[in-house]
């Protein structure tokens, strides 16, 4: 016959095991404590990561929306890329800003304008690999044939940059309680133009 007393349990192999309940309760004490430092840094991770998830989730949709533009703008044919208030111009920002020719609902970025949405056409340089904005040679009365120009005679460009302007997008980030700061993402598509 086996007989324990309070605080003492039988073990499973015959020991007698000796629990002191005040350490039970200093246990659990240290472990709200423990808890309670555990939390905030927990807290602040996980709304590092939803923020880091979301400036992610803007720039992918930023640049599929800037891509599909210049899509658009580069199989466009007879566009004087030297006129920036042609129609189509108009056209491709509100495809960009709104997902549509129309400009109408909410942009697919908050924030997002068409004031935003700068365009660049460019053109391979003579003798030479780089590519130069041909915009400069638009307007000027001495174009040559090798002008953006193509309303005074010149070709069209080689190729087309949309960007988000020199600045990008501001993009706040967001906590509860505290103002962090703006970052801005700079967004810039360059595709060859094919409409002629």
């Amino acid at each position: 016959m086996t007989s324990t007393r309070q605080g003492a349990e039988s073990g499973t192999d015959g020991v007698l095991e000796i629990r002191n309940p005040k350490s039970a309760i200093r246990n659990r004490g240290q472990a709200a404590v423990e808890t309670a430092f555990a939390i905030p840094l927990l807290l602040l991770m996980m709304f590092g990561a939803f923020q880091v998830a979301r400036v992610f989730w803007v720039y992918h949709t930023l640049h599929k929306a800037v891509r599909s533009g210049a899509g658009l703008l580069s199989r466009t044919s007879k566009l004087n890329y030297c006129d920036q208030s042609d129609p189509m111009f108009l056209n491709v920002k509100n495809f960009i800003v709104y997902g549509n020719l129309q400009g109408t609902g909410d942009p697919v970025v908050t924030g997002l304008t068409t004031d935003s949405i700068y365009f660049y056409p460019e053109r391979i340089a003579l003798d030479s690999t780089a590519v130069d904005d041909c915009t400069p040679s638009c307007g000027n009365p001495n174009n040559d044939l090798d002008s953006c120009d193509i309303g005074a005679g010149g070709r069209a460009p080689d190729f087309i940059t949309v960007s988000l302007g020199p600045s990008g997008l501001p993009l706040e980030l967001l906590f509860p309680y505290v103002q962090w700061t703006t970052i801005n993402l700079k967004v810039s598509v360059r595709v060859p133009l094919t409409g002629g």
